[in-house]
């Protein structure tokens, strides 16, 4: 008989961080498992709860490097076994996060659904949620979950959608496994998808250091079908149905474009394989979106569709920061003055050793002022970048090491 046990307590205690190396085959069976939150809250106070917990197709991410050599996200989430072993964490961003920063969340609660992806373990673990608190720039722990993974109300997903591979150079565990997939496509343009996909491929190899490293990746496409084409343009009073709902107009910023609900996106890839998803909408309208391992998404046919694509990816797969400082933004006060951003690519100068101080001989690596939204206090790394403008022909040397140093965390 399958055990009905309670999914999430409140624990008390404080949990240790004993295990430095970590055996994958000691402690997770070979699926993935998928643990939905929902983040609530304002511009002053947050808080997170367990919606669900769903048991998906074969874990695709690394199984030797288990807890994240980076710092990076605004969150973090990390697994412990009942002994208080610490056996895998990783850090993340969400649409959540940023609405905290606008004006909107000064006026009223709100709250966002995420999801985040484990290895299936293979005995009760505990799931901690940590913040980052903005005045220093350390975590501080949110919640903790238990996790039985033999609780018989733990979903068994069954996909809606067989994902199909573009290119494959090896096992997902050893590879960048990036998974192309479709948003409002209606059936009769699921080639035209197919074809976006591998145009948005060649894309990402025209860039170093994707170049360089095409055989480390493996590409993925998932073709879902949409009842409309395009996403919901609110502005002009646009709805239309869609399988994901993405849609412009995000946090009252006409180009950003996002899927505000997370939830059917990650049911939508819970047969595919992947370690980062990108979402391809199917329009013409400029704009898009990236957000730390969470998605990144952008239109398939404006002129500079391959220009918001690689600077997206930037966002959700490296997480690069933003080094404009003159375009509308809805946030306010995202890097709070006199705290080192975790973002690789940018500095306040509060701990400019931890970016790219011994990168400074290096031809086009400096300290340029201007970046993140602001145009003082911030610095970025080079005159232009990818993650600067859309005329820059290239990311920048700092860049160019961060994305290889994510790259050899899934790969190596």
């Amino acid at each position: 008989m399958k055990k009905c046990s309670l999914l999430l307590i409140c624990l008390g205690f404080v949990l240790t961080s004993r295990a430095q190396s970590v055996s994958y085959e000691d402690h997770f069976t070979g699926e993935r498992l998928r643990i939905d939150l929902v983040f609530t809250g304002n511009a002053t106070f947050q808080d997170v709860f367990l919606l669900s917990l769903h048991k998906e197709s074969a874990w695709s991410g690394p199984k030797t490097r288990l807890i994240a050599p980076f710092t990076y996200g605004e969150y973090q989430y990390k697994i412990y076994s009942k002994q208080g072993d610490l056996i895998f964490s990783k850090g993340f961003n969400s649409l959540f996060m940023e609405w905290r920063t606008t004006r909107e969340a000064t006026l009223r609660d709100m709250a966002y659904n995420t999801s985040l992806w484990i290895p299936c373990p293979k005995d009760t673990v505990y799931c901690e949620v940590y913040e980052r608190i903005p005045k220093d720039g350390t975590y501080q722990a949110m919640k903790k979950f238990l996790i039985d993974p033999s609780d018989c109300l733990i979903s068994k997903e069954q996909p809606c959608c067989q994902a199909e591979i573009l290119q494959d150079n090896g096992p997902l565990e050893n590879k960048v496994d990036l998974l192309f997939v479709a948003e409002g496509y209606r059936p009769a343009e699921m080639e035209k998808f197919k074809r976006d996909a591998a145009r948005f491929t060649e894309y990402l190899f025209e860039y170093e250091p994707f170049r360089t490293r095409r055989d480390d990746f493996n590409i993925w496409i998932l073709p879902l079908v949409s009842e409309d084409s395009g996403p919901d343009i609110p502005r002009f009073d646009v709805w239309n149905k869609t399988v994901l709902g993405s849609s412009f107009d995000t946090f009252y910023t006409d180009r950003y474009l996002t899927v505000p609900d997370q939830r059917p996106l990650a049911k939508a890839v819970s047969g595919a394989p992947f370690d980062a998803i990108f979402v391809i909408v199917n329009a013409k309208t400029y704009g898009g979106g990236g957000i730390y391992n969470y998605y990144g998404l952008g239109t398939s046919d404006n002129a500079l569709s391959k220009e918001v694509f690689v600077h997206e990816f930037g966002h959700s797969f490296a997480g690069l920061a933003d080094e404009y400082y003159n375009s509308e933004v809805a946030y306010i006060n995202m890097y709070p003055e006199g705290v080192e951003p975790w973002e690789p690519n940018i500095t306040t100068l509060m701990d400019f050793e931890s970016k790219w101080k011994d990168m400074m001989e290096v031809e086009g690596v400096g300290l340029y002022e201007g970046a993140a939204y602001v145009p003082k206090g911030i610095y970025r790394p080079a005159p232009d970048c990818r993650m600067h403008t859309n005329k820059a022909p290239a990311f920048c040397p700092v860049c160019q090491r961060a994305i290889d140093r994510m790259i050899d965390y899934y790969t190596k």
